[in-house]
């Protein structure tokens, strides 16, 4: 027998995913539309009783898309140690750039000066240091203002 990271738990609950998403998407018949697999396929993707069929990543992303809910990919997301973070909408004008921009700058440096006070003292950033010098919300909010502009670029590419 071959290992596999994923546990029989693991695979159960993206297939219980699938189904919700299945459902949002308005049901087999309707998903079949959107997808390049008919109402059969769909049906064993989600089906516990057909446990090694499992949707391809390009009708998951169809499915996903056109029902609007990364239910799946917050599975997924969830499995692999992570979560999903839903961006906010582009806009698709020019002035958001240098406003989002300085966002990014102010929160990078934040982020910046608080890990470098910690390293100051021993070289070494401690747990209480994270805690005591907010170094994670700091980090994450400079990956989301990240985030946006990359959103933008995505916008001024035609892609969003």
């Amino acid at each position: 027998m071959t290992f596999r990271p994923t546990t029989e738990h693991d695979r159960a609950a993206i297939k219980a995913a699938f189904r919700r998403l299945l459902r949002d998407a308005g049901g087999q018949s309707e998903a079949a539309g959107s997808t390049r697999v008919g109402q059969q396929a769909l049906s064993r993707y989600g089906s516990p009783h057909h446990e090694t069929d499992h949707v391809p990543v390009d009708v998951l992303m169809d499915l996903t898309m056109d029902a609007g809910n990364p239910e799946v990919v917050r599975t997924l997301c969830r499995l692999a140690g992570g979560v999903f973070v839903p961006l906010q909408a582009a806009r698709p004008d020019d002035t958001c750039w240098p406003q989002q921009l300085g966002a990014l700058v102010r929160s990078g440096a934040e982020a910046a000066e608080s890990i470098c006070k910690a390293l100051s003292d021993d070289g070494r950033v401690s747990l209480e240091e994270i805690q005591d010098l907010d170094i994670r919300a700091k980090l994450s909010a400079a990956i989301e203002a990240l985030a946006v502009l990359d959103r933008h670029a995505l916008a001024v590419e035609g892609k969003e």
